[in-house]
Formats: C-alpha cells, structure tokens, sequence
C-alpha cells in the first residue's frame, strides 16, 4: 500500500473555493481503481491548513492516478489557490497492524 500525505496553506480570501477543489478532487479520486481512501482536512490549530491524505492499493494505481486529467486540472488550480509550495509525501507502507486494544484504556 501506499500513502501520499500533502499539505498546503492559503489565504483567507481563498478559502472556499480550495474547499470547493479539494471536494471536487476527492469525488473523482474515490472513484479510481485502487483508491481506498482520500479526503482533505483543516487542520484543528489553523483553518487555513490543510492535510490531504490518500491510500492507494499499489504504484500502478498511483500511477494511473497521476496521469489522470483530473488531476492536471486540480493541481494547475491548487497552484492559484494556496499560499506557498505544497508538500506531498509518499509513503510505502510494508506492513499495517490495528492500534492495540487497551492502549487508550487506564
């Protein structure tokens, strides 16, 4: 599996219509194969940052996520969008294990 992990920042002014991209592009992203997650979030401290999280089955469906026209057209926009560089991350994950039950129990 892998996990791409993003973040950006933008002004103020921009926020709703970044909403309004970000709703857009996990819409057509969820619908790709080998997609198993993908969603944007504001941070809880700043509600101009934002984290993009997505998981992806394999490279080959990562890859055919990256050639798709959705999006070229999301990250030419996002560049209009935000306030700075975005980061983005990829992250093979070997392995995945549930949190241990009783960890949050006293």
């Amino acid at each position: 599996m892998l996990l791409v992990i993003g973040r950006v920042q933008c002004p103020p002014e921009r926020r709703d219509e970044l909403v309004a991209q970000f709703e857009e592009m996990q819409d057509n992203s969820r619908r790709e194969d080998g997609c198993l997650r993908y969603g944007f979030f504001a941070a809880v401290e700043d509600p101009l940052s934002f984290v993009a999280v997505e998981e992806w089955a394999d490279r080959e469906a990562l890859d055919r996520h990256f050639a798709q026209p959705h999006l070229h057209e999301f990250s030419r926009r996002l560049l209009e969008l935000v306030s700075g560089r975005p980061e983005v991350a990829i992250h093979e994950i070997a392995d995945t294990k549930p949190f241990p039950r009783g960890a949050t129990e006293d």
